[in-house]
């Protein structure tokens, strides 16, 4: 049984707390605009949106974790950042729903292309995220494309 009444315990889900707080009210903020500029389309725009900077910044959190040993878990930065703010920004239930509602409505050309996109281009992002930060991916591209040296 975990005991949620010890010090170190409530740090750490105040610290979640915080971050997703900022990670919920950011999403708001995406979904706001969404509707503010684009609320004529049936695509959901805003969850896609939301799901896909999530997914460049946890490629980024593993990254750093892997390379510089920053963001790993159990650590400040991993509570605040990736369970706290990404954990309450990026969004699979209103993914779900947003899918459910285009099957609903037969938009199926859309819920393919929300599942592909999603998928397909989160798991690309969160590729990026990590080699940017694990292979110095900058360096390289500089490298290929103007013949610098490391």
């Amino acid at each position: 049984m975990i005991n949620i009444f010890n010090h170190s315990m409530i740090t750490n889900l105040l610290i979640i707390g915080i971050g997703g707080f900022a990670g919920a009210i950011s999403r708001y903020v995406i979904f706001m605009i969404d509707r503010q500029f684009y609320h004529q389309h049936h695509f959901p725009l805003g969850t896609l949106f939301v799901n896909l900077i999530g997914s460049f910044l946890i490629g980024i959190a593993l990254g750093m974790s892997v390379k510089y040993n920053i963001l790993s878990r159990g650590s400040f930065g991993h509570y605040l950042f990736v369970t706290g703010f990404l954990g309450a920004f990026t969004t699979f239930s209103t993914f779900s729903q947003d899918n459910f509602s285009l099957l609903m409505d037969k938009q199926y050309w859309f819920f393919i292309a929300n599942i592909l996109f999603n998928v397909i281009l989160g798991i690309t992002l969160t590729m990026l995220g990590y080699f940017l930060v694990v292979d110095e991916l900058p360096a390289r591209i500089g490298r290929l494309l103007f013949g610098l040296k490391s």
